[in-house]
């Protein structure tokens, strides 16, 4: 049995890199992965390593605090969130409930200020916002005959796409009316507006749930991944040949500075 990695003095054996691998190439993923023998298969194994190492290091702690099963679950939903971590990280939380469980633990103090969140508000604010806007059945034909709008289908007009007279008609209507023919370069324009939405603008206090969320949510991945980084620092150690695949002393690392 070849140790490949420690992590405290517990190794990681190279027939578990040889599972992992050989379950990855059975799985549905199997004809995305590099052919063996190759220096990006060497870079996949490295990055199987890390994946081991970590899933040591969440199983040496023993979580005080018991999270509700949507709350572990809700940890891992967002996949794009989760990559912000990294890839290994986002396979740990994607994967291990055990994980995810000590993510709960070790981010369960982090907090987001109203300070915080109303600068990101004021630096965001077209986040909470929306223009002015007409849901239409929307016509154009050669000649100034009013067209049959009755097949044609619903698409949402934003005040700025259009321009000139049929946006100033269009704009000026109410729901439930026709406008048109009205003529540009591209010919007559008929239009039958369906719905009119004025501009709107959520204020700090209607968006701050929404916001302290997010940025709760973005804190806590930052903090997990500080201590999954700590922690491998602390422990980890690699054997020759395994090395972090982003490691720049190991000859498959293609990714330079």
């Amino acid at each position: 049995m070849t140790p490949i990695a420690w992590v405290g003095e517990e190794p990681v054996l190279l027939s578990e890199v040889d599972s992992a691998e050989a379950e990855l190439r059975s799985g549905r993923a199997a004809a995305t992965l590099p052919a063996q023998g190759t220096s990006e298969a060497r870079q996949l194994r490295r990055w199987l390593v890390q994946r081991l190492t970590a899933e040591r290091i969440v199983g040496l702690v023993r979580p005080r605090e018991e999270a509700t099963a949507p709350e572990l679950e809700k940890i891992a939903a967002d996949r794009a969130a989760m990559l912000e971590l990294g890839s290994v990280a986002a396979s740990l939380l994607t994967r291990s409930p055990r994980a995810r469980a000590v993510f709960h633990e070790v981010t369960a103090g982090i907090s987001v200020t109203e300070c915080e969140a109303r600068r990101y508000f004021e630096a965001n604010f077209e986040l909470f916002s929306a223009p002015e806007r007409r849901v239409v059945r929307h016509r154009v034909l050669t000649s100034p005959e009013l067209a049959d709008l009755s097949d044609s289908p619903l698409r949402t007009v934003v005040r700025g796409q259009l321009a000139g007279p049929v946006e100033q008609a269009l704009f000026a209507a109410p729901e439930r009316s026709v406008v048109g023919p009205v003529r540009d370069p591209l010919g007559w324009h008929t239009l039958f507006v369906e719905r009119a939405y004025p501009e709107s603008r959520s204020t700090f206090a209607e968006a701050r749930e929404q916001i302290t969320a997010r940025l709760l949510a973005a804190a806590r991945r930052r903090a997990f991944g500080d201590w999954l980084d700590a922690r491998r620092a602390e422990l980890v150690r690699l054997a020759p040949g395994y090395e972090h695949p982003g490691d720049p002393r190991q000859p498959d690392n293609t990714h330079r500075h």
